[in-house]
């Protein structure tokens, strides 16, 4: 998404659902549910669904498209995490180690905070059947007292790149959750595509 509308993460529920912009799974489902178990979304992803607990958000705003799961966590706010798929993540390089530079520069941009985001690690994975980024990095603000960890992984679909990340944010003293890694690790890890995307159709 060239703008980013996942990124102020404190606010991009509520402002969605007020600008009409985004659905929630009670909502007409643009999913269904395989045999396996699998979620198979518009009959051109296919993934394994998170745990109870996971609210479906999904932006369908001109040219740019996007779903992930939110799910708010016991603590001080903003205690809250989020993952998504991402199509056009910022940037437009189709080498993975510059896309990661162009996203980090835009990464978080619209949310009023005061930070900037260190990469803490860094390697080479497999995710869509190829080669991939994982990044993980942290942000704190120690004027508003907020911190956000963030797990991005960069894949190939055709010869555009596309992003999954998850954003977890907590009070500057509070303390980050591994096991929505994990989920998020087994949503990236398990997804596929069932049809080619427009552009790899010219």
């Amino acid at each position: 998404m060239r703008r980013n509308v996942w990124m102020p993460l404190c606010f991009v529920l509520v402002v969605m659902m007020l600008s009409g912009c985004a659905t929630t799974e009670t909502a007409q489902k643009p999913y269904k549910i395989s045999q396996q178990g699998t979620v198979i979304w518009n009959d051109e992803f296919e993934f394994n669904p998170p745990p109870l607990g996971w609210k479906l958000v999904q932006v369908e705003v001109g040219n740019e498209f996007g779903f992930g799961f939110l799910r708010g966590d016991p603590g001080e706010f903003p205690s809250q995490s989020m993952f998504v798929y991402d199509e056009e993540p910022f940037g437009c390089s189709t080498q993975l180690e510059n896309r990661e530079e162009e996203f980090f520069k835009r990464y978080l941009w619209a949310t009023p905070l005061n930070m900037s985001m260190e990469i803490l690690e860094r390697h080479k994975t497999q995710v869509l059947g190829g080669e991939g980024l994982a990044v993980m990095a942290e942000g704190k603000d120690p004027i508003k007292k907020e911190k956000v960890k963030s797990k991005v992984v960069f894949g190939k679909r055709g010869d555009r790149v596309v992003a999954f990340y998850l954003t977890q944010w907590r009070h500057i003293d509070g303390t980050y959750d591994p096991s929505a890694f994990d989920v998020f690790d087994e949503f990236w890890g398990s997804f596929k595509y069932l049809k080619k995307s427009f552009y790899e159709t010219l």
